[in-house]
């Protein structure tokens, strides 16, 4: 899993992802840098805009899905 959100924080263009935990928590990455991968690549780093963040362990990552594109009101 750690590979996959590596590759989606590099892609380009950047497309929001959501991480979901083993424990069902789910965590949305924004942009590119509102995370990262520690160097040792076992934990990644979620920073949320209110300038909290949450470390999560490779292992509890159960699941990135691709955020759904916004909807637009009709005109």
């Amino acid at each position: 899993m750690i590979a996959d959100i590596r590759q989606r924080l590099r892609a380009g263009p950047f497309e929001p992802f959501v991480i979901v935990t083993s424990s069902g928590n789910r965590y949305r990455v924004a942009t590119a840098d509102h995370a990262g991968i520690d160097p040792q690549g076992t934990r990644v780093v979620v920073w949320f805009d209110d300038e909290g963040s949450v470390t999560l362990s490779g292992l509890h990552i159960t699941a990135i899905e691709k955020q759904a594109p916004p909807k637009t009101k009709a005109a």
